[in-house]
């Protein structure tokens, strides 16, 4: 084994494995990534026995928590009587819970088509809008309006409908063309300083409208977006914004788009983030917290209007499939987490929690002039670090000042890898209010260490 590496497995892990989205260099200086050997509750116990308190929920999808036996056991039954698909045919655990989540999500959506994971989940609500389009004779629209700074996954074409800054793409040319760009309704960084909340969201929808009108209604077939934006550090838009959205994406024939691999079942204190912005989508796209991540599950779901198009002759039918859509493991374990979730009321927990952690962050953020913003909702939060107050500018990336506040917060037992200009904060829903508590003095604590030492 190398000097440089903690263990065995933290050398043959940057030897033989990509981590995804982190430096290897970085890695490697660091002794390798970390070797996670047992997880519980809201904690994670390395190789080498240090243990630490996952802030960010494994990659937001956490919700129960970690060690939820139960949920292994609801897999291990499922898969030792049906483990697999069969091509044209479903089992009754995947019924269940289309069924679950038809009864839980806004609004009339109610037909799901089940993947693997968020990413999918994105490239199938694409596809089936287009689709739908496609089946009311309409098949000049392919444009998508998306908005920048979102993140909406990793394959080709998700990867390009966003832009989170922790996230390059640079090595992939060409661009899709048939994207168009609209600004994130974030609030901190509006261009005209005397605007009111509602304004800012006013002026943002006229733009939204003016492109429209420049690209033609009749060749856009979706605007997608997250609710409540996870990658700017949990971005909630004025109250007034969503609706206008919605407002003119009907006034102009084009289906709107929930991505809530993130925000959904329960994360920001309601069950969707629908519910926080008032607004029902045509579709939504949902991963992550359907199983906390228990089993690789993900899907879209649509309203009656997008499902019954696809109905009566055979080439109305919508043909997409994965091999492991619906996969019975995976359902198992999403109907065993939400029954959780319901039962130890993780939902409530959520806000309330969430409650507390805003007031803590608020008032890390009063102490110190390296923070310019606290933002988020429920479990979804975060704090946008910047060099200076008055002007908002970021702290040149050549510094690594996200590099440096990871380890901060890791010598004090927190997990959590600071992308770019944000530090974000996503316990799990099951978090304690000690535990709250223990994270937020983490974070000022090195927040401040930060601040000294850069001044």
């Amino acid at each position: 084994m190398s000097n440089n590496y903690k263990n065995n497995f933290a050398e043959s892990a940057n030897n033989h494995m990509y981590i995804g989205m982190i430096n290897e260099s970085s890695l490697e200086k660091e002794g390798g990534p970390l070797i996670v050997k047992k997880a519980e509750g809201i904690y994670l116990t390395s190789y080498d026995d240090e243990k630490y308190f996952d802030g960010i929920s494994g990659m937001y999808f956490r919700n129960v928590g970690h060690g939820r036996e139960e949920i292994a056991k609801a897999i291990y039954e499922q898969l030792s009587d049906v483990s697999m698909n069969v091509y044209a045919a479903t089992t009754p655990v995947a019924v269940k819970l289309a069924k679950k989540i038809a009864d839980i999500t806004p609004g009339n959506l109610n037909k799901t088509f089940f993947c693997q994971g968020g990413s999918e989940a994105n490239e199938s609500s694409l596809k089936m809008a287009q689709a739908y389009h496609v089946r009311n004779g309409e098949r000049g629209r392919y444009k998508i309006i998306s908005r920048n700074g979102s993140y909406h996954g990793s394959t080709y074409q998700t990867m390009w409908l966003g832009g989170h800054p922790g996230f390059p793409r640079t090595d992939y040319h060409p661009a899709p063309t048939n994207l168009i760009h609209v600004d994130q309704p974030n609030y901190y960084r509006r261009s005209i300083q005397n605007q009111n909340s509602e304004e800012f969201a006013e002026y943002l929808v006229k733009d939204i409208e003016e492109k429209i009108l420049f690209h033609g209604p009749d060749s856009i077939s979706c605007f997608l977006g997250e609710p409540v934006s996870q990658p700017l550090g949990g971005v909630v838009p004025p109250k007034n914004y969503w609706p206008m959205v919605r407002e003119v994406c009907d006034k102009y024939g084009i289906l709107l788009i929930f991505d809530e691999v993130i925000t959904g079942f329960g994360r920001l204190g309601e069950w969707f983030g629908s519910n926080i912005v008032d607004t029902t989508p045509d579709i939504m796209s949902f991963a992550k917290g359907v199983t906390s991540g228990y089993f690789p599950l993900g899907g879209s779901i649509s309203t009656k209007k997008i499902s019954d198009s696809f109905l009566g002759e055979p080439k109305k039918s919508w043909s997409h499939m994965y091999t492991y859509s619906a996969h019975p493991g995976g359902a198992a374990a999403g109907l065993k987490n939400l029954e959780i979730v319901e039962r130890e009321n993780l939902v409530e927990n959520a806000k309330k929690r969430g409650k507390q952690l805003f007031e803590n962050l608020s008032e890390i953020k009063n102490k110190y002039r390296i923070i310019g913003d606290n933002r988020g909702v429920g479990l979804l939060q975060g704090l946008e670090i910047v060099k200076n107050e008055e002007t908002k500018e970021h702290f040149d990336s050549s510094l690594n000042i996200n590099q440096i506040l990871t380890e901060k917060l890791k010598k004090r037992g927190i997990w959590i890898r600071v992308p770019a200009f944000i530090l974000p904060i996503a316990p799990a829903l099951t978090v304690t209010k000690d535990q709250i508590d223990q994270i937020s003095t983490a974070v000022d604590e090195s927040i401040g260490e930060l601040e000294k030492e850069i001044s």
